[in-house]
């Protein structure tokens, strides 16, 4: 067969992590289009970037077919040309800014929008491919997007795939895994991701806090994270960043901070903690779970999204929140839903680290296990050879 040539419309992480470079044999042609030359100069002439309009913009492709590629490769992308080409998404799509808000409250005003309407036509024509949804969940959360267009349901659902991000190990897969805790007796934890807030940042603190003080065991953690304010999930502000960064300094005993560290020196902090961790309020996939795993580190998670696809009380824990029956989101969007979901969290991560700090042994029997899982589930060749199966359907 020859070899192909695969269109993508950006360079950053979903496209590194999903898309370029993942088949073998094939080239990467970054493609330029009307929509990227639009957000570049519009704020030139007056357009916020804070707009619908312009955030929508960053999700519509259009290059009238002047890339000449075999296939164009989206992440949560629509194409308007006609170019063969399949996308990426990771919670559904259209993910327009409206869409986002409404889809589980207003489907009136879904239903109603002709831009949505012609973007749930684009991907029901014979030039879009596939849709792969990175996880089962956000598959779930498709379908129910999808009962509001019957007219187009069926036909989207049969091009729907899940594929799973790929993740090659990180660590020496014959060697035998290396766990701080069992050389100095200090336990240490990992948290990686610049939403501190909507990771379960606070939570985290606070529990660990509790233990210091009630356990003889030594705890440490490492957080890698600016420290940005959400407004999404947790609802905080430039005024925590301040108070959480003044409390982390205080406390820089047992915890090492670093706002911003290289991605290859956060591998190897990953490589040199002992468990890692992301009990998030939402998360569309939470890539650094792969990583930890892919370390030999067993992670605390909630059990949102797609956290039970990718973990499990065998290779890691599951800390139980109230969520959706159908794609599993936490409930966030009250002061009240909020305070519930912080304390199951806080509760949940008391219970797994002192279950951890009475039976060190099981971070080693889980990290196996989270290796493992990753050699198995999450291989590179065979994701390039799912993808380049449906690149062929061209």
């Amino acid at each position: 067969m020859s070899p192909l040539t695969i269109g993508h419309a950006g360079r950053q992480y979903p496209e590194v992590r999903n898309i370029i470079g993942c088949v073998e044999g094939a080239s990467y042609h970054l493609c330029r289009d009307y929509y990227s030359l639009l957000r570049r100069f519009e704020p030139l002439l007056g357009e916020t970037p804070s707009s619908d309009r312009f955030f929508d913009q960053q999700f519509q492709f259009r290059d009238f077919g002047l890339n000449r590629v075999d296939c164009l490769h989206l992440f949560n992308g629509i194409n308007y040309s006609r170019t063969p080409w399949v996308t990426t998404y990771e919670t559904l799509i259209p993910r327009f800014r409206h869409v986002l808000k409404s889809h589980t409250s207003d489907s009136e005003e879904v239903r109603s929008c002709p831009k949505t309407l012609r973007a749930l036509s684009l991907l029901a024509s014979e030039p879009c491919k596939a849709l792969i949804a990175l996880s089962d969940s956000a598959r779930q959360i498709q379908g129910r997007f999808l009962e509001h267009f019957p007219e187009f349901k069926e036909t989207i659902e049969a091009k729907t795939v899940v594929l799973h991000p790929p993740q090659k190990p990180l660590v020496d897969r014959l060697a035998e895994l290396a766990f701080p805790h069992e050389s100095n007796g200090k336990v240490t934890f990992m948290l990686v991701g610049h939403q501190f807030f909507s990771k379960g940042g606070r939570e985290v603190f606070d529990a660990l806090a509790e233990i210091r003080r009630k356990s003889e065991v030594e705890v440490r953690l490492f957080i890698v994270s600016r420290l940005k304010p959400d407004s999404y999930a947790s609802a905080t502000s430039d005024e925590d960043v301040v108070r959480w960064k003044a409390l982390i300094e205080e406390n820089k005993g047992w915890i090492e901070y670093h706002e911003v560290l290289p991605h290859a020196d956060v591998l190897e902090k990953m490589r040199n903690c002992d468990v890692g961790l992301l009990p998030s309020y939402a998360e569309t996939y939470g890539y650094s779970v792969l990583e930890f795993q892919a370390c030999g580190r067993p992670v605390i998670t909630t059990d949102i999204r797609a956290f039970p696809e990718i973990n499990s009380n065998e290779h890691g824990w599951l800390i139980p929140v109230n969520k959706r029956e159908i794609g599993g989101e936490a409930y966030f969007r009250s002061d009240q839903d909020r305070e519930a979901l912080s304390v199951a969290i806080k509760k949940g991560l008391l219970n797994v680290f002192e279950d951890i700090l009475a039976n060190p042994d099981q971070i080693r029997r889980k990290g196996a296990r989270a290796l493992d899982h990753i050699l198995s589930d999450h291989g590179p060749e065979q994701f390039g050879q799912s993808l380049e199966a449906l690149y062929r359907r061209v």
